[in-house]
């Protein structure tokens, strides 16, 4: 995972793992395309909800522990 990637999801899943933003987000949409994040649709036109997947999770661990 890169620095944003990493910054993201670990703010995510100190929310109750979902975070509010712009639906063409470039860092969430390569998350959920990597098999890290689904998207959901938000309340707003153009915004989506964000939720790290169990494959992000441990990917988010691994770079964790890398950084060590």
């Amino acid at each position: 995972m890169t620095l944003d990637e990493i910054s993201v999801v670990k703010h995510a899943l100190k929310n109750g793992n979902r975070f509010y933003t712009e639906s063409d987000d470039p860092i969430w949409n390569g998350l959920v395309n990597k098999g890290y994040a689904v998207k959901r649709g938000g309340w707003e036109d153009g915004m989506s909800y964000f939720i790290v997947t169990d494959e992000g999770k441990e990917a988010f661990e691994q770079s964790q522990a890398s950084m060590k």
